[in-house]
């Protein structure tokens, strides 16, 4: 600071107390030691000092962001930080050692020191199947924009995290035939006749599929945003935002449907089940709906945290609040922070699965529950790509 300016205060308006999570990517932390050694160093200088962030936070809905250098980093849902309290309000190790530290050099507050709150448990619970693609596709027709090319989220004032296309192919491919899709934005899952196919992924640069499909067959893309690009370049839109080709010829006239559960999940009180035939382990492989109704166990209610084990990549959604993303195989994050608040005396949990629900055979571990202890340290994939730094700090 000295070197652009040679008098006034001293500050750090921004002093890192972690950094910032993606999914598949290890756990930021930075050592209470290093934290409280440099607040020290500054503080004897009589600096004036930001800590960010001081309080961990969790992005709720679709609001989590990403990063985007050479490859695409999606955000997950906790924004823990590693900071001095949790997302939860409870106080860390890390909190009660930049205390003593500040009170080496200022008078601490009146009043008792923070101490971590209770949290319940609750569960698990059994969910039930609600509806699957076909059915997400009837309930929400009367949103379907017909056009030529695929239309991006903004060119259909989507501001949620699911774009439905849908084209049907009028020339006979090869068989396989490449799927691809150079600008996928950024997560999709194929479908032929609403028969799950697998994914194409803008985080781990895969853009094309082989499928096997013949002329006359509906070909569909469910399109996530995984988040918007948190600061550079801010011109990210989202879907898809180029041409897609089979066997190298393009793609024309899609029916092009934006998901808003809000529509579909909360409020729907049918109950579509499998069809027959998909009975099985295709009955449960890419999208469905599915939820659990629970009457409150304990009054009044205390925070709590959601966990989703054995169930892949989605939303989550409590009484109509949508807890946001889970992912659970690509860690760090296994548990989504739940606010006391959002209970009610009877609940509904939903859960909007995309890729895989543990729900196809009577013994799998169709269900849900509420912890006490949170998780967002897990163990990721490896080998994991570089976690995004900003530059400069």
């Amino acid at each position: 600071q000295r070197r652009h300016q040679e008098r006034g205060p001293l500050v750090d308006s921004e002093y890192y107390m972690g950094w910032m999570d993606h999914w598949a990517e290890p756990h930021s932390v930075v050592s209470t030691e290093a934290v409280v050694s440099q607040l020290e160093k500054m503080l004897s200088m009589n600096a004036s000092v930001n800590l960010y962030v001081f309080h961990g936070g969790t992005s709720f809905g679709y609001k989590s962001g990403a990063n985007v250098d050479d490859r695409f980093h999606p955000t997950i849902t906790s924004y823990d930080f590693n900071a001095p309290m949790t997302e939860a309000g409870d106080p860390t190790d890390k909190y009660y050692a930049i205390r003593k530290t500040i009170a080496k050099y200022l008078p601490l507050p009146p009043g008792p020191v923070p101490q971590p709150k209770r949290k319940m448990a609750l569960g698990p619970f059994k969910l039930q199947r609600l509806f699957g693609l076909s059915e997400l596709r009837e309930m929400l027709s009367n949103s379907t924009i017909a056009w030529e090319r695929p239309l991006t989220f903004e060119e259909v004032r989507q501001s949620r995290a699911l774009v439905l296309y849908d084209t049907w192919v009028s020339f006979l491919p090869r068989d396989p035939g490449a799927l691809r899709v150079p600008g996928l934005h950024d997560r999709g899952y194929v479908y032929v006749d609403d028969v799950y196919q697998g994914v194409i992924s803008r985080m781990d640069n895969v853009y094309d599929i082989m499928v096997s499909v013949t002329k006359g067959q509906r070909l569909s893309l469910l399109v996530e945003s995984q988040g918007r690009n948190a600061y550079g370049n801010l011109n990210d839109a989202k879907g898809i935002v180029s041409d897609v080709t089979l066997s190298g010829i393009r793609l024309n006239n899609w029916n092009i449907t934006p998901v808003d559960e809000r529509k579909t999940l909360l409020g729907n009180e049918t109950t579509f089940g499998v069809p027959e035939n998909t009975r099985g382990f295709a009955g449960f492989a890419g999208f469905a709906a599915f939820e659990a109704r629970f009457p409150l166990q304990l009054s009044p209610p205390l925070d709590t945290f959601l966990r989703l084990d054995h169930w892949k990549k989605g939303a989550a959604f409590l009484n109509g609040f949508n807890l946001g993303r889970y992912w659970t195989p690509m860690g760090p994050q296994k548990t989504l922070y739940v606010p006391s608040v959002l209970f009610k005396d009877e609940n509904v949990l939903g859960i909007f699965e995309l890729e895989q629900a543990p729900c196809w055979a009577p013994s799998d571990p169709c269900i849900a529950e509420f912890v006490d202890t949170p998780e967002i340290n897990a163990t990721v994939p490896l080998p994991s790509s570089p976690a995004f730094r900003k530059r400069g700090k």
